[in-house]
């Protein structure tokens, strides 16, 4: 039975993810904050950049695709700072817990997805949709909303690679397919 009879989608991002000690805290955050809430596992802690649908019919095509994007990469590592906790309404009963980017890695991560996404359309991906992009990381879905907080110590990590990873939504399944390490500073 193939994923679209099984209810199943394939989703294709790039991401940045933290190191392990960066995870660990947000895991601990996000048990002091979620309120019994369904907290993501620590392995799939991950800050988005640009993703899209992966098309059953043509995933090796979108992949290769994907891959081309991720190979004109062209960042220097950089600190990735979430000094604030707060919630995402999806609808409203519902939302995410979340931890939100400093300015400064805002801009640095804005600019980066920037180029992702120019990157997709030099290689016939157009992947533009809407213009807002708020960098954060995801610590629980179906949470209890909080008000925004500022986090007594930031959390923070060394951004060093862009990974690609597709995402079985249904399935709660990633694989990580390429990593692109980012330059030297």
């Amino acid at each position: 039975m193939d994923m679209v009879m099984q209810g199943m989608r394939e989703v294709l991002f790039f991401g940045i993810l933290p190191d392990a000690a960066a995870a660990a805290q947000m895991t601990v955050l996000g048990r002091d904050l979620a309120n019994g809430d369904r907290l993501c596992p620590a392995e799939k802690l991950h800050l988005s950049l640009l993703g899209f649908q992966l098309d059953v019919w043509r995933r090796d095509t979108l992949l290769a695709l994907a891959r081309r994007v991720g190979a004109a990469i062209a960042t220097e590592k950089f600190d990735v700072v979430l000094p604030k906790a707060c919630s995402f309404a999806r609808r409203e009963a519902s939302g995410s817990l979340v931890l939100r980017c400093a300015p400064a890695a805002t801009g640095l991560l804005t600019r980066l997805k920037d180029g992702l996404v120019d990157a997709a359309a030099a290689n016939g991906l157009n992947l533009r949709g809407p213009s807002r992009f708020t960098p954060h990381v995801t610590l629980a879905y179906r949470a209890t909303a909080i008000s925004e907080t500022t986090l007594d110590r930031p959390i923070s990590w060394r951004a060093r690679e862009v990974v690609l990873i597709r995402s079985e939504q249904g399935r709660g399944r990633y694989t990580y397919v390429e990593r692109w390490p980012l330059g030297s500073t």
